[in-house]
């Protein structure tokens, strides 16, 4: 039941196919790995458009923002999947 009330809510607040924006917080040298995560977890359901980041003030940890453009609410739901289950994330949203 939590998978369908996520559902609602992305197609509720989002129009797919459109633009999306994953927000990701990672150690530093974990950038690419991240992006390349993202993608490889869309499989051809959504492109990269932009990646901005922001390191911590200490510079332990990087806020990255990962604009795309997304096929489906299922995909972004895949995506948070794949990244919930890497060790280099420290959250995502």
């Amino acid at each position: 039941m939590e998978r369908e009330a996520s559902l609602e809510l992305l197609r509720t607040h989002h129009q797919f196919p459109g633009p999306f924006e994953f927000r990701v917080v990672v150690r530093p040298p974990d950038r690419q790995t991240i992006v390349s995560a993202v993608v490889a977890a869309g499989e051809g359901q959504l492109v990269v458009a932009e990646v901005t980041d922001r390191p911590s003030g200490k510079g332990t940890y990087v806020s990255l923002r990962i604009a795309a453009h997304v096929h489906s609410a299922e995909t972004v739901l895949v995506v948070w999947d794949a990244l919930k289950g890497m060790p280099e994330v420290i959250f995502a949203l």
